[in-house]
Formats: C-alpha cells, structure tokens, sequence
C-alpha cells in the first residue's frame, strides 16, 4: 500500500518517506500513528519471493476484452543503471541513443481501454520480440478465444529471425510492426509510383492549424530468418506524410497475418499504440518507475555475475502500473470534463481534498472539505459508505465519510484551482 500510494499521490522518492508527518497519508499505509520508514519500507521490498510477487501480480491485474478483436500493444521501457560495480548487461536506451547497463521492463497494453494488462522485467539484453512471444502465450491461455491484434514497435522487427517466430508461433495473432528505418526500405520506398498511393488530409496539430498531407500505398516487402530460410513477402504499407519546411517524413508497418483490413485502417490501429507511449511518460514522470530496486544481487560474492533477481523490481513497477490504471478507472468516474486527464490534474482537483479525522470507539469519521463538485461528492461518499469499509490495522473501525457545511457558496463550474497539496508533502 505505501508503494501504491506513493505512485497514485507523487512521493519521487522511498526516503522521502521518513518525512512524511501526515496522519492520512499513515492510515492509507497500513499504519497508526506514522507511515513506514525508508529502511522499513526497502527492507520488506527486497525480502518479498518472486513467487509471492508472480501471484500477486496474477490477482490484480486487469482482465481481458471479451470482444472477439482484442488491440494490444507490447513495448519495453528500459531503466538505466549507472554502476561499475556488477557487470550487469546491456540494453539498447532509445532515448540517450546508445547501449548502457540496464533492466527492461515489458508491459503490455490494451490500447482500447488505456491499461496496462500485465508486465515482464528482464536484464537489459532482452529482445522484444521475444518477449512479446511468451506475453502473448500468457495471455492466449487467460482469453483462449478471440483475435488478438498486437502492435509493436521497430525493435521487434530488428531480429527477422524472431519476428517470424512469434508470427508462427499462432496464426490467429494478427501483428502489426513498424519497420525499421533502413537506408535499403527507404530507397524502395521513394521508388514507388505516385500513381499506387492514396492521399488523405489530416486536422493539424492545433486549432486552426493547416491539414497535414498524408500519402498511404500498399506494397511487400521480402524478408527472411537466416540465408539459408525460404524469403516471405510481408505485406507492407508505406506512409509518407508531407512537411512545409522539412523533408517528407517515411515510415512502414509490417502486417502479418491480415490481408482485409483497408491500409487506413491499419494506419489508424497503430497510430493507437501512442496512448502506451504516453502511459510510459505517466510511469516515468508521475509514478517514478525509474526508481525501481536494482534487479541484481548487491550480496553477491561475484560482482561479474551477480544474478538477476525479480521479485523487488517486479512488485515496485506492477505497482506503479497500477496506480496508474487506477488513476485511469478513477477518471471514468469523474465528471467527463475529466475523462482521461492527466494524473496531476487529478491530484490537484480530486486528491489534494482537506479533511478533519475524528476517531470514534468503532468507526474513523472522516469529514471532507471539498471547494467544488460537492453534489458529486455526496453522491459517491453515500456509495462508499454502503459498502462498509473497515481497517482491519486500526482496530478494525469502520470508515465514515461525511462533507461539511459549506461557509462559502459552493462553485460547480471553476477554473483551475492550483491548491495547494495539504497532505502529502516531500
């Protein structure tokens, strides 16, 4: 609960824990009269088993779409370390452009709903495709019917060789891959006719932006897994996306297994896959998942092989993963103003909420001071309270919640209010 919390409110960092006076923020945690320590709070992170962790993550996470066409997006977020100690392995960092010690972490995605489904960490060398492969294995046994159309970045499509694996591995999956940006693809690329691509137009960028300029063809491309392997054409459907200043900007999706869905349409499927990318900015930037534990033993006697264990580094991401769904699933309940907002403006309008605390001899009274949207707060607090909360480590008293009386008239419709956070403070 104190790393779920810590994601969902903000706290960057575990030491910031230890200052931490905020009697709320305690009982959230599992705690009486303070929240835990930052050497508590490592301590019982590290000393959780893999296997603990393996079904911890297994009960939680989001179910899958009973629909019969399932979108998924699989990607890796690398976690750089900077060490000299362990000669941990190397991974390929997309944004500093180079091969740095690292862990990866996998998550997949339901592109439909906005949540992160389930999650894969591994050493740095890890391959996407690869991957992506025993994800989907997971997830084929979980949901045994329906089609499962998956998008994956360009680092799937490095390794021919496992890309055709995970294609083969079941012919149902419908695999969508953007095709690497090699010098060989683009020359064919720009060898097309005009006459073989269909040009669209496009809203710009911002309000009364120009249209942008979008030109879609349909071609193959022949691949193969090794010299000696028969090549197989892949349908491919080239992009070219005009600029006023700049070169035009060139890019390809592999499609596998999918020969009726219309270009635009496959287009538009992919371009889905950015609401992952954003969901990997939240993790970074508001949930913090860069300060997972480090995977690697720091008790082993070997700093050249030091192990890779999973169990710290698996629990601190699923985690933040699921505070950020649930900062997703609270937005649904929300005004629809509010739908999909990001999770600081959630904090500032819904979380950031001054409250009193009374205790009683059975039950925490918990009296609210909402500024706005105080006919939205009676009717869920009169939700929660049916439901008869309790907290088993404050001698089980009962949850109240209650709103007070407004001295000043209430305002349904504000502008931003920019409180102030009263609770929780680092």
């Amino acid at each position: 609960m104190s790393l779920f919390f810590k994601a969902v409110l903000g706290v960057q960092r575990v030491f910031h824990f230890d200052s931490i006076n905020d009697i709320g923020f305690a009982y959230l945690t599992g705690g009486k009269t303070r929240a835990l320590s930052r050497n508590t709070l490592g301590h019982l992170v590290r000393a959780v088993s893999t296997r603990a962790v393996n079904v911890f993550v297994r009960f939680t996470r989001p179910t899958l779409s009973a629909a019969s066409r399932i979108p998924l997006s699989i990607d890796e977020h690398v976690v750089a370390r900077f060490t000299r100690k362990f000669l941990i392995p190397k991974g390929f960092h997309t944004i500093r452009n180079k091969k740095m010690r690292a862990e990866k972490l996998f998550f997949s995605f339901d592109t439909h709903d906005g949540l992160l489904l389930d999650l894969e960490v591994t050493p740095g060398k890890s391959r996407l495709a690869h991957i992506a492969g025993r994800m989907l294995a997971k997830m084929r046994r979980r949901r045994p019917r329906g089609q499962m159309r998956v998008v994956l970045d360009a680092g799937a499509a490095h390794s021919h060789a496992e890309l055709l694996q995970l294609v083969d591995a079941n012919k149902r999956h419908v695999v969508i891959v953007r095709a690497p940006r090699r010098t060989a693809y683009r020359k064919r690329w720009a060898e097309l006719p005009p006459s073989v691509f269909t040009t669209y137009e496009e809203e710009g960028r911002y309000k009364n932006a120009p249209p942008k300029v979008v030109h879609i063809a349909e071609t193959t491309t022949t691949i193969r897994a090794s010299r000696h392997d028969q090549p197989r054409r892949v349908r491919t459907i080239v992009v070219r996306e005009e600029r006023r200043q700049k070169k035009n900007r060139w890019h390809a999706l592999f499609v596998f297994n999918d020969a009726a869905t219309t270009p635009r349409e496959l287009v538009e499927e992919f371009r889905a896959r950015q609401h992952h990318e954003q969901t990997y900015r939240i993790l970074l930037h508001d949930a913090f998942v860069d300060t997972v534990p480090s995977g690697y033993n720091k008790k082993s006697r070997n700093p050249d092989r030091p192990g890779f264990r999973k169990n710290a580094l698996t629990l601190y991401a699923w985690l933040a993963g699921t505070a950020a769904n649930f900062l997703v699933l609270f937005t649904w309940q929300l005004p629809h103003r509010f739908r999909h907002a990001h999770p600081r403006t959630v904090r500032r309008w819904w979380l950031n909420v001054h409250a009193d605390l009374y205790h009683g001899t059975d039950t925490l009274i918990v009296v609210l001071r909402p500024r706005w949207f105080r006919a939205w707060w009676s009717r869920h607090i009169d939700l929660i309270n049916a439901k008869n909360i309790r907290l088993p480590w404050l001698d089980n008293r009962r949850v109240v919640l209650t709103l007070d009386s407004p001295i000043h008239p209430v305002v349904e419709s504000p502008s931003d209010p920019k409180i102030a956070p009263s609770g929780v403070w680092c």
